[in-house]
């Protein structure tokens, strides 16, 4: 018998209940989660951690005590405790109510062994992953406590082979990482938390040997600011942010929700002072979504993108701005600017049919509301300003006709509210001929073939197509072309004067071509009156501009008074010359549309030059004067008087004629015209000697020309 009265037998029994008592595993705890308010852009939710496989959800953030280990949940009220990690804890008191996330703790072939804990990113997202070792299949749960805010996750069935020390992580959500042997089968990793932040727990790639605790995305800051005149409010975060983009209006915002996102870091909303926006600010809309607000100070458009090259950036671009649009009227051409911040990319496309200038201005927003300004010029009649796309503004510049335009130097300075301006502008040529009535008189016709080349080519078909393809030229130019015969009918020369006069016409310029008594003479010339003053000044700068065009020898200008179409006209009239008809090299040109095409181009840079030095001559305060005739030389044409064409010869010849005598002719005064910007022309050819209408010419048995 023992002490007590009692035998060895029962004291050994005693001993054995003792320590079987001592040696039993501690009670399993159960928590709540807690719930807590943040704040948020629109409205406010509450911030509810999410566990992991299964949640536990309760009203407080309290911790009790179960009487045994294994699946279940317990509820109490009492302070924290625990052993190793987070020992010793207090000040959570309160109720809650626990889920395991997992099965009964330990397994058949023994506990997993915990070989160390790491901190990683994943696409933005923190990461803490708990690697495992040995046959046993470790689980958890998990539960987040208060004062200090941590998320417990307990590793059932696991030992630690070596405790290590905390890891610091820092990252806006996680401060550091802590794990050691909580009791002889529970492994406690303590996640130290920054802020509320959801949470998934799972193994990675269903790999046994793993647990990951992964965190959202963070968004960590919001900034607005303007970079070459672009202005953009930039969302910083971490990873390829997901977002959903909506504009509301009264008053104006644009919402920028972030899915899968945490808000961290400061959340003050942010003044801005610009032209577009006033304000930007974030909130935690919702546990897993930031919302970020841009306050507009009007509605406008804008884009949102991410991009490769900005990693981690959610951009809410503004584009330029376009300001505004202005012209200045010049004497050659109107100038369109328009204004913006920085130097967007622009498009500039003609149009027709009506004629029009459109300039797209990419990225791009219209600062005010669309708007037409009316012109009227005689270059440009108004230019209109719209948004054309979510960023892109096009200018649209209307045209009474279209005879070129240039990109022109833009300017810069300061806008309204200070911001730096630069300038885009346009020179749209203006042109001299507009609502100009000019009649063309195309020689022959009907009855009458003119001369007859050796191919069997007629004068009258060739001065009629030629007439036809001034016309076209001279009303895209923004004339009014009047024909004195648009099909092969006979007309006789009063008529010709008539339709002109009819017309009020500006100017007349007859087409024909010339013929000699042999195939020998060749070459360009004009014939005038003048009993027009200005018949000289026209002649001058058809002569020139029609020599330069096709390139063949420059016979110069004749004052021809026999001629009737001229002599009788009542405005600036001259009688174009092309080339001969009698020669045949200049007939199989004649026969080539691209060179009677080159001819009628040159004889309406002719008259464009004519008009656009009377236009300069008017502006400059000085009255256009005709060429008073002087010797023979050559000249160059300036307000003085030209040096006039050499004498006709001493023989006479048939048709159009030509003589031994020669001369030099001047060209028209420099400046910019279709096709010329020569400022002399010099002519070298033979002088006329054709004879008159009634009878024989200055020379000896002349005959009468074929008019």
């Amino acid at each position: 018998m023992g002490p007590g009265g009692h035998s060895k037998e029962t004291w050994l029994l005693l001993i054995i209940f003792f320590v079987a008592a001592v040696m039993a595993p501690p009670p399993v705890r159960a928590a709540g989660v807690g719930a807590g308010a943040g704040a948020i852009a629109e409205a406010s939710v509450a911030m509810t951690a999410v566990a992991g496989p299964v949640a536990g959800a309760g009203a407080g953030a309290g911790a009790g005590v179960s009487p045994g280990a294994g699946p279940g949940a317990g509820t109490g009220a009492g302070a924290s405790s625990g052993a190793g990690v987070d020992g010793g804890a207090g000040g959570n008191q309160g109720a809650g109510a626990g889920t395991p996330a997992s099965p009964s703790a330990g397994g058949a072939d023994g506990p997993a062994r915990v070989l160390g804990v790491s901190y990683a990113e994943a696409n933005g997202r923190g990461t803490v992953t708990v690697s495992l070792a040995g046959p046993g299949k470790a689980t958890w749960e998990s539960f987040v406590l208060k004062n200090p805010l941590r998320l417990v996750v307990d590793i059932e069935g696991a030992v630690l082979l070596s405790r290590p020390e905390p890891l610091p992580v820092g990252d806006g959500i996680i401060d550091r990482v802590r794990i050691a042997q909580f009791n002889p089968n529970v492994v406690r990793l303590v996640i130290d938390l920054r802020q509320d932040a959801a949470y998934t727990i799972s193994r990675p790639d269903e790999d046994p040997h793993k647990i990951a605790v992964v965190f959202p995305q963070r968004v960590t800051g919001i900034e607005f600011h303007e970079v070459d005149g672009r202005a953009e409010a930039v969302i910083r975060g971490t990873g390829k942010l997901e977002y959903k983009t909506s504009i509301l209006i009264s008053p104006p915002r644009i919402v920028v929700d972030l899915a899968g996102a945490v808000l961290v870091g400061n959340t003050t909303p942010m003044p801005v002072s610009h032209a577009i926006a006033r304000q930007i600010r974030a909130s935690q809309h919702s546990p897993e979504t930031v919302r970020v607000v841009v306050d507009l100070a009007r509605e406008t458009t804008y884009s949102v993108f991410t991009s490769s090259d900005r990693p981690g950036e959610v951009v809410v671009d503004f584009g330029h701005r376009i300001l505004g649009a202005a012209f200045a009227t010049g004497l050659k051409s109107t100038r369109v600017s328009v204004k913006s911040t920085g130097l967007p990319e622009v498009k500039i496309a003609r149009l027709v049919e009506p004629h029009r200038l459109v300039m797209d201005f990419e990225d791009s927003v219209l600062d005010s509301p669309d708007c037409t300004i009316e012109v009227g010029d005689g270059t440009v009649d108004r230019i209109r300003l719209a948004q054309f796309g979510p960023m892109t503004v096009r200018v649209v510049v209307d045209l009474p006709y279209y005879v070129g335009h240039s990109e022109a130097p833009g300017g810069g300075g300061p806008a309204l509210d200070g911001s730096p301006w630069s300038e885009t502008a346009v020179e749209i040529r203006r042109s001299p001929l507009y609502k100009k009535t000019i009649a063309i008189d195309p020689g022959h016709g009907g009855s009458d073939p003119g001369a007859i080349g050796s191919t069997g080519l007629r004068e009258k078909d060739v001065t009629l197509d030629i007439s036809k393809l001034i016309a076209a030229r001279l009303r895209e130019a923004g004339a009014k072309a009047v024909l004195t015969r648009s099909d092969d009918v006979s007309l006789f020369l009063p008529e010709r004067v008539k339709v002109a006069a009819d017309a009020r016409a500006d100017a007349l310029v007859s087409v024909h071509a010339n013929a000699g008594k042999t195939d020998g003479p060749s070459g360009t010339e004009t014939l005038f009156c003048t009993n027009v003053p200005m018949s000289q000044r026209l002649a001058e700068h058809v002569q020139a501009s029609l020599v330069k065009e096709i390139g063949l020898l420059d016979r110069g200008i004749r004052e021809r008074p026999d001629l009737y179409v001229i002599r009788e006209a009542k405005m600036p009239s001259c009688l174009v010359e092309v080339v001969f008809m009698s020669n045949v090299a200049e007939e199989v040109l004649l026969i080539d549309p691209a060179f009677r095409d080159k001819a009628a181009r040159g004889i309406v840079d002719g008259i464009w030059s004519y008009f656009e030095w009377r236009l300069e001559a008017e502006v400059a305060g000085t009255k256009a004067k005709p060429g008073a005739e002087a010797g023979g030389g050559t000249g160059t044409a300036t307000d003085a008087a030209p040096s006039a064409q050499a004498k006709a010869g001493d023989q006479a010849v048939s048709g159009h004629g030509d003589s031994t005598g020669t001369g030099v002719g001047p060209g028209p005064e420099a400046g910019t015209s279709l096709a010329t910007d020569a400022a002399t022309g010099a002519g070298a050819g033979a002088g006329a000697g054709a004879g008159t209408e009634a009878g024989a010419g200055d020379g000896a048995g002349g005959e009468a020309p074929h008019l």
